[in-house]
């Protein structure tokens, strides 16, 4: 690589992260909104579920269906159109009138962003240096958890200057357009990409990650992704509640929680890190310290310090789990079926996601015990996703002996 093809590399692993901010912030607006659209439309906060879940309902066809074209056309055409897309469709969203219009613009919007994150992942682990391939996959994911924070700045600043929830969805469409332009004139296509399309053909369909080649590795794959969205989905929805039932107020149960996400930043970028040199023994060993902490956190009531520390631990090793997931998942597969792996792989994950909080809701009518034994939930999904990745070095080591 030339020190020019160098430049313009990092240059397009920046664009790539910042379109996944983008993303993370859209897939936050309607949650920002949420509350100001129920008194806006007179509804109840039952009423407002459809709406919440339509978005992951679109990230996970976009992810499964629309994705994988881009091993075909080109990550860069398919992260480009997409961005642009629901960019659009946000802008289409602040003018609604109803909420099932709402329904429908989310919905949309969500097969614009499950169409990007794969083919963000694959293309900015191609534009790094082979060496660091898992490490780039794993490491831009983060930018999602950057703009999930951003949209929950953006949208309290705009509320507290007197703007209604159509200003969230306004900026959600404005900021997807701009850096749609921004990566129409910056953003290289993938190098590996464009080779292996001169060699071989697209896989094209999901049979490509179901060949004898693949078909063990791919479906320990989705199991892993379903299982560790589903923890990460869970812990998110109900830790706030959860601390807030171990007698603390909702301030400070909001606090606890948000320093667990501050230990996920931690744990995604050391995950990623790691990666350079270890990647399915890195998901092995993250999961299970997580499992460990779980078991921790459900052993006691613990007291303030100890129970926020814990809580930070919990944040370091689910987040770079993920992490590191998304990094060995991408150097799994070649890149000619890469975005169609990550697709399938992150679409099948949104099950687990959407399972997740129903997990906690099914659990406590089941007569939960005391509130910390919530923790013992996400112990055995951590520790099968442990096992899966075990398998998977083990596949891995045996494909790369000579």
């Amino acid at each position: 690589m030339t020190e020019r093809q160098g430049i313009r590399s990092w240059g397009g692993f920046v664009l790539v992260l910042l379109s996944l901010v983008v993303e993370g912030f859209d897939l936050q607006a309607a949650n920002m909104a949420a509350p100001s659209i129920v008194t806006d439309f007179g509804i109840t906060r039952a009423d407002i579920g459809p709406l919440l879940s339509a978005s992951l309902a679109g990230v996970l066809l976009g992810a499964m269906f629309l994705a994988p074209l881009g091993d075909r056309w080109g990550r860069r055409a398919i992260i480009i159109g997409s961005c642009a897309a629901y960019g659009v469709i946000s802008l289409l969203a602040a003018a609604a009138t109803s909420i099932p219009q709402l329904v429908l613009c989310r919905f949309l919007i969500g097969i614009g962003i499950g169409a990007v994150l794969p083919n963000a992942l694959a293309l900015a682990g191609e534009l790094a240096p082979p060496r660091l391939l898992a490490s780039a996959t794993g490491m831009i994911g983060i930018g999602i958890t950057f703009g999930g924070t951003i949209a929950g700045a953006v949208a309290a600043t705009l509320f507290r200057i007197g703007h209604g929830w159509q200003s969230v969805f306004i900026a959600g469409g404005v900021l997807p357009l701009a850096i749609a332009a921004l990566l129409w004139f910056g953003l290289p296509e993938s190098p590996a990409l464009k080779e292996r399309r001169e060699r071989e053909p697209s896989g094209g369909t999901v049979a490509a990650l179901l060949t004898p080649a693949h078909r063990g590795k791919t479906l320990a794959i989705w199991g892993a992704f379903a299982l560790v969205l589903m923890v990460a989905y869970l812990l998110t929805g109900w830790i706030p509640l959860i601390i807030k039932d171990h007698g603390y107020t909702a301030s400070e149960a909001t606090w606890i929680a948000t320093v667990g996400h501050g230990g996920g930043m931690i744990g995604g970028v050391v995950a990623s890190l790691l990666l350079a040199r270890w990647q399915w023994p890195v998901v092995a060993v993250f999961a299970t310290i997580a499992a460990v902490t779980m078991a921790l956190l459900a052993a006691a009531d613990w007291g303030t310090v100890a129970l926020t520390l814990l809580i930070i631990v919990q944040g370091i090793f689910t987040v770079g789990t993920q992490n590191a997931l998304n990094g060995s998942a991408g150097a799994t597969y070649p890149a000619n079926i890469r975005a169609l792996g990550l697709g399938w792989a992150l679409g099948l994950g949104r099950v687990g996601s959407i399972l997740g909080p129903l997990v906690g809701s099914a659990a406590l009518l089941l007569g939960l015990g005391a509130a910390r034994h919530f923790f013992i939930l996400p112990i055995a999904p951590l520790l099968i996703a442990a096992l899966l990745a075990i398998y998977l070095s083990r596949v891995a080591r045996k494909e790369n002996q000579p």
